[in-house]
């Protein structure tokens, strides 16, 4: 039996208003937290294409959870514009184009150049050493990658955002650091489509291994200029293979 001192504070056995109240909102923020990641995924990765209707009512069965928590997690990733919507039409995914990536990769480089010119300006042994870990364990996976993309991709690609943001690590800029993630998720849907199709000429791992030297070597404009190009060449593949208009 659930007894109350004096004062109305509960005693031992006895279940408060607040645990009961804010226990199953944490458990449905949880819920909603775990559908908007696996929607997530499942958008950058292809699952979902691009452009592609998102049916509520579809969506629900698919990823067993209710529509509630569905239209909450599909909010969230109208927030990051992963997914648009508009009245009477419903939810769909964020189409891909030509133009889109364009726009990504010139923000993407304005950003990504100011961040290491402060990471090489601020950088110390700690940052080297994380430059130096992670391009080795880049380079472990990068070659059977190249080899065989369709395979390989899912396991390089976090690899890959390490290495980069190794190099950023040393920006002081909370801002452009939480900027540049929130790029680099949307060029990862084109880093999908331009990884099957890179030309036997271009080299990504020369490419990562010269960011690399002139990271190390102190070099802000150097390493800028190389992101530029690194960059710069997933639109090239775009546009010789005609993958996006």
């Amino acid at each position: 039996m659930n007894t109350r001192t004096p004062s109305g504070v509960a005693m031992a056995g006895e279940k408060s208003f607040s645990d009961a109240s804010t226990v199953p909102r944490a458990k449905m923020r949880s819920l909603i937290e775990v559908t908007f990641q696996r929607l997530r995924a499942d958008i950058v990765e292809g699952r979902l294409a691009a452009g592609s209707r998102l049916g509520v009512e579809d969506l629900k069965s698919r990823y067993e959870v209710s529509g509630g928590t569905m239209r909450e997690a599909l909010s969230l990733l109208v927030a990051e514009n992963l997914v648009q919507t508009q009245a009477q039409r419903g939810f769909h995914v964020t189409p891909m184009s030509l133009g889109d990536m364009r726009d990504l990769a010139a923000t993407r480089i304005a950003l990504e150049s100011e961040a290491l010119r402060q990471s090489v300006l601020n950088g110390d042994a700690e940052w080297e050493a994380r430059i130096v870990s992670s391009f080795h364990r880049l380079s472990l996976i990068e070659e059977p990658t190249m080899r065989d993309p369709a395979r390989w991709f899912n396991e390089w690609e976090p690899v890959n955002r390490g290495f980069h943001e190794a190099l950023i690590s040393a920006c002081s800029s909370v801002w452009i650091r939480r900027f540049l993630s929130i790029l680099y998720v949307h060029m990862e849907r084109y880093r999908r489509l331009t990884a099957m199709h890179n030309p036997p000429t271009r080299n990504v791992h020369e490419e990562h291994l010269a960011l690399r030297d002139s990271a190390l070597a102190r070099d802000a404009e150097r390493c800028a200029a190389l992101m530029a190009e690194h960059i710069e060449s997933s639109i090239s593949v775009v546009r010789e293979f005609g993958l996006l208009r």
